[in-house]
């Protein structure tokens, strides 16, 4: 994509931000867009029931906020890998963006973009629907099924958050709108969950235990956990929009070689002389964008949180927001896909094991090394990906970060000039845990950004784009 392409789509989103202001000063339940006369012409047909709007951007966004919030929630509770966590948040985002496309006339579906999605069941327009309604049964129906086996705190939040909202709705909007609405999310949830059923997830779980390559440069699995692979056929899943898994495949790493002094020996050594030097703010960020399992919603769902902040922020409605969430879901699934194919490719060690063969036996990482091979860094590719896709969406703006942890420290705020600073501070934070290379940083940031560019160059959203 070019440029100028980019500065088009960068003003393209700045106009419709300005629109979605607009629509929350109007409120939820008036006639925005439609103008006084054919405001009265539609009220007069009765096209427009109790607290219900024949535009999605009428609504605002707090029904998908909370199912992100109890999706992200799943997520670390159920113990999930990266990759697969990525996965889901995907399924979500398509799934909300399709559940509420009736109402956006001026956007496209992403059926027939998507690799493998021929249709999805559509809005009757001649009917009336409630966005919020059906963007509501699609997640349920969506989160449900990622979780077969739920904990049982997370079936009774499914459950909860479905009841909740349904009763919220069911208050403003008149019962056959509601049971319409609703049937269509579920319909579209469930064509969603079944297209996710076939992109290679039961394959690759079915296929024998890996049993990683053996070599001087090889990755084996690292302290202190010591654990199998985790996820080393992922490369095999389908992608949402690339090509192929390889479509982005990172350049060659660094030479392996064990002399002191060769450019191989001096990036671990870089590791370790960053780690010994570590600043508290260096510590902290480390920490912050840690995002492993069970103490958090995983890096996809960092990025989903922030998703949810940038909602709040920029004073979305429930349009742009569902275009956001897709896209940065397409974007996210497939950073991870592309990533674990050339880590499982590569296989190459990681800095604990070379510094403890040929440096310092002592040391240690100060974030946990995960178990997974190096090259490339996994929150660099997701990162960047996700910094250019939300770049196109927003534009060079600055946000706060107000993620919550679950493990200290317990709270914490970044604040960032640009989506660019965080992706690049997310991929750094890699350096400070002592867990990646520079050049596996480095290099995957290139590959991320490679791929959110495909992102914009494959995945039409706006009937003008």
């Amino acid at each position: 994509m070019t440029d100028s392409h980019q500065q088009g789509a960068v003003s393209r989103r700045s106009f419709l931000r300005k629109a979605g202001t607009a629509a929350a000063v109007v409120g939820g339940t008036g006639l925005l867009g439609l103008g006084p006369v054919l405001g009265d012409q539609v009220r007069a047909r009765g096209a427009v029931g109790r607290g219900q709007h024949p535009l999605t951007k009428a609504h605002d966004v707090t029904v998908p906020q909370r199912w992100i919030g109890v999706l992200y929630d799943a997520t670390q509770r159920q113990n999930i890998t990266p990759t697969a966590a990525a996965r889901g948040y995907a399924y979500a985002g398509v799934a909300l963006y399709q559940a509420v496309l009736g109402g956006m006339p001026g956007y496209r579906s992403l059926a027939g973009q998507l690799n493998g999605l021929a249709s999805t069941p559509k809005a009757d327009p001649r009917e009336r629907y409630d966005w919020p309604t059906a963007a509501s049964a699609a997640l349920a129906t969506v989160v449900t099924r990622l979780f077969p086996t739920p904990l049982a705190q997370t079936a009774t939040e499914i459950a909860a958050l479905r009841t909740a909202i349904h009763a919220e709705r069911a208050a403003v909007v008149e019962a056959s709108v509601l049971t319409r609405s609703v049937a269509h999310g579920e319909t579209v949830g469930a064509a969603i969950m079944d297209w996710a059923d076939v992109d290679g997830l039961s394959v690759i779980r079915a296929l024998p235990t890996y049993v990683p390559p053996t070599g001087p440069d090889k990755w084996v699995s690292t302290p202190p956990n010591f654990g199998p692979a985790i996820e080393p056929y992922w490369g095999q899943m389908r992608p949402f929009i690339l090509p192929s898994a390889d479509a982005c495949f990172p350049d060659p790493h660094i030479a392996y070689d064990e002399t002191p002094g060769s450019a191989f020996h001096e990036q671990a050594s870089q590791v370790r002389e960053v780690s010994l030097a570590l600043t508290d703010e260096q510590r902290f960020i480390a920490m912050f964008w840690r995002d492993n399992p069970l103490t958090s919603g995983l890096p996809a769902g960092h990025w989903f949180i922030i998703a949810n902040q940038l909602v709040d922020q920029f004073s979305l409605r429930l349009d742009d927001a569902a275009e956001m969430y897709a896209r940065l879901g397409v974007a996210l699934a497939d950073a991870f896909i592309s990533c674990w194919h050339g880590k499982y490719v590569y296989n190459l060690l990681r800095p604990v094991t070379y510094i403890q063969r040929f440096i310092d036996p002592a040391w240690a990482s100060w974030v946990n090394t995960p178990q997974f091979p190096e090259f490339t860094s996994g929150h660099s590719v997701a990162s960047q990906a996700a910094a250019v896709v939300l770049t196109d969406l927003f534009g060079e703006v600055a946000f706060t970060d107000t993620h919550r942890l679950t493990v200290p420290p317990s709270a914490g705020t970044r604040h960032h000039a640009s989506f660019q600073a965080a992706a690049t501070e997310a991929a750094t934070s890699r350096l400070y845990g002592g867990i990646h290379y520079p050049m596996g940083i480095e290099v995957g940031m290139t590959q991320g950004r490679k791929l959110g560019m495909i992102v914009l160059e494959r995945l039409h959203t706006l009937k003008d784009d």
